[in-house]
């Protein structure tokens, strides 16, 4: 590659290894990263960090939920999906006709390991057994109804040139363990997680590639 510019073409949507995890869709996004570097996803607790939260959580209950969070509302950047790549290898520009649907709206989902449970996807998504509740002082995003919109634009592929169109966002992680108990006897337990997506959009970056 001889050079790289970037389309300044952001269209946003505003208001916006231990055990399996059951979870959203999120854990299939290309690449998540943190703006904070210690932070992590519940799917890279290993055993030990497992361990040393249970140890935080506060002492036995005669019923219900006892929960630690180990990070709180991270800020998170990612790529979701790189929907197509177009690479001109000619010598005249190629006219690509694009058209995308966006969505305003905050989408929450949702993570567990160990015997925690997941309720259905759709309206009633969420943990089971009303955990959700016991920790949503620590998830500042809340869902919003959706709108949708329509709309097409026409780019330029330059000769030798790629052009590649992604959906890019940013989001909030809060994660952690919980323990659920029964006449003092804890019969579930493992780690929970809440990814909330507050801004999602379509990215369009042009790369110069050598010729032939």
């Amino acid at each position: 590659m001889k050079r790289f510019m970037m389309i300044g073409v952001l269209f946003f949507l505003y208001t916006l290894h231990q055990q399996d995890v059951l979870a959203n869709d999120y854990l299939t996004y290309q690449e998540i990263v943190f703006e904070n570097n210690g932070a992590m996803l519940l799917e890279d607790f290993n055993t030990t960090k497992m361990s040393t939260y249970y140890e935080k959580l506060r002492g036995y209950r005669f019923w219900g939920w006892t929960t630690y969070v180990a990070y709180e509302n991270e800020s998170v950047v990612f790529l979701k999906e790189t929907l197509f790549v177009i690479v001109n290898e000619g010598d005249t520009a190629i006219v690509q006709s694009m058209s995308f649907k966006s969505e305003e709206d905050i989408k929450k989902q949702y993570s567990v390991t160990g015997n925690l449970g997941l309720n259905a996807a759709g309206t009633k998504a969420g943990f089971k057994l009303g955990l959700e509740q016991e920790i949503k002082y620590a998830i500042t995003a809340t869902a919003t109804s959706s709108l949708e919109k329509d709309f097409e634009i026409k780019v330029n592929v330059d000769p030798y040139t790629k052009l590649v169109v992604e959906i890019r966002g940013e989001g909030k992680v809060t994660n952690g363990v919980a323990k659920y108990y029964r006449f003092y006897k804890c019969v579930r337990k493992g780690g929970w997680e809440v990814f909330v997506v507050t801004t999602e959009y379509y990215n369009i970056v042009k790369e110069r590639i050598d010729e032939a």
